[in-house]
């Protein structure tokens, strides 16, 4: 039995802007820190639902991330590892900062069938505003085609996204709020559109070093073959040590084009 677990940037406070494909590993945007500090984190993510599609669609990733921190920016790389058990005519990688996982390609018979390989490269950068009222954070991020397009692990093309999230305490309470814009490419054979996808929650300190969170997404589709998501996340992210830290989360779709169930672990180091 396939375990769903995804890995994000390896903090316990970083922005789910951030974060990996579609899910937040944490909840509020943490201070900028006052010197560089680079952390690597890995774990595994599951995915399975039917998208609307009729057939049960069960996506495996094992990704690779790299954050660095410095002052207010932040820059990340994550390189996943991906397993698609599917009809041939699903297509992974179609989601942007908060954006849906897979695509389907018209052109391509809906046998079923499994297929694994290195998926696409996303690399990002975020900059925290210095505002006082709340804490902001805009980012964005760039897919690079390292997926292939034969075995259907991606589209072949670049894919861009803008976001932005916001954020408020209130003691050990911090409501936010995340917006993105996906500006897919324009692969042969395909109809895609832009998408705009939101998300918005609260997260709390549970425990010294520990936060959890709850939050509500949507996202719409990049293709019209796929209805858009609705969805509800949760997790909770621990700090091990001063270098090492632990997270958990579920999600549960709401809607046709969501993955019904989702959830992952992610571990992370902090280098220096």
């Amino acid at each position: 039995m396939h375990r769903f677990i995804m890995a994000a940037t390896a903090a316990l406070a970083a922005s789910p802007a951030l974060a990996n494909q579609a899910q937040e590993q944490s909840a509020v945007i943490r201070p900028a820190p006052s010197r560089t500090a680079v952390e690597l984190s890995t774990g595994v993510e599951y995915q399975e639902g039917k998208y609307g599609t009729g057939q049960k669609i069960e996506t495996t990733s094992i990704p690779t991330n790299l954050r660095i921190s410095t002052g207010r920016l932040q820059f990340t790389a994550t390189l996943p590892y991906v397993r698609i058990d599917a009809p041939g005519n699903v297509v992974g990688g179609g989601g942007g900062i908060l954006g849906l996982p897979i695509l389907i390609d018209p052109n391509q018979p809906a046998t079923r069938n499994r297929r694994e390989g290195i998926g696409d490269l996303k690399v990002g950068a975020a900059y925290t505003v210095p505002v006082s009222a709340i804490d902001l954070v805009l980012s964005s991020q760039l897919k690079v085609p390292t997926a292939s397009r034969h075995d259907g692990l991606g589209t072949g093309e670049v894919d861009y996204s803008l976001g932005a999230e916001i954020s408020k305490s209130f003691g050990i309470i911090s409501p936010f709020v995340g917006v993105a814009y996906t500006m897919p490419g324009d692969p042969k054979g395909y109809d895609l559109r832009n998408s705009f996808s939101a998300r918005g929650g609260i997260a709390a300190m549970l425990a010294p070093r520990v936060r959890g969170y709850v939050s509500y997404g949507y996202a719409q589709s990049l293709s019209h073959l796929i209805a858009n998501e609705r969805q509800i996340s949760t997790g909770i992210n621990a700090g091990l040590s001063n270098r090492l830290s632990l997270g958990l989360f579920g999600t549960a779709g709401l809607s046709q084009g969501s993955p019904d169930v989702g959830a992952g672990v992610q571990l992370g180091v902090r280098l220096f």
